[in-house]
């Protein structure tokens, strides 16, 4: 079983590689704002990124204007290509998110667990 889950999306004319480890879980927690599904999706997405960008030792493929531009887009057209929903079933397949849904619910049984709301917001 893989550790996490990679896959590649074009943003802007670029081909950006969105992987989903806990490295990318552990900075979509610290994005501000994410307050909305539209928000949530584009910190995923750069969060992924930044994950891809932080295995591979390379610097990231887009700015976080580029991503925001992009969900945008693809909600209007209300993703009319699949992408988001490719990238939505990316993140919810990956074992990570998995581990870390398994150990939010087993924090206590508190579904008001602050850490556990925490991991909950990044999907």
């Amino acid at each position: 079983m893989k550790a996490n889950l990679f896959i590649e999306i074009e943003i802007a004319g670029k081909k950006i590689g969105l992987k989903f480890n806990m490295y990318a879980f552990e900075q979509s927690l610290l994005l501000k704002g994410q307050n909305s599904n539209i928000s949530k999706m584009t910190g995923i997405i750069y969060a992924a990124m930044l994950g891809n960008a932080y295995a591979k030792q390379i610097e990231p493929e887009a700015t976080f204007e580029e991503i925001s531009d992009f969900v945008d887009a693809n909600m209007i057209t209300q993703d009319k290509d699949g992408v988001l929903a490719r990238i939505t079933d990316a993140l919810t397949d990956s074992p990570i998110l998995k581990y870390l849904n398994e150990k939010a619910a087993g924090l206590n049984g508190n579904a008001d667990d602050d850490i556990k709301k925490k991991i909950s917001a990044t999907v």
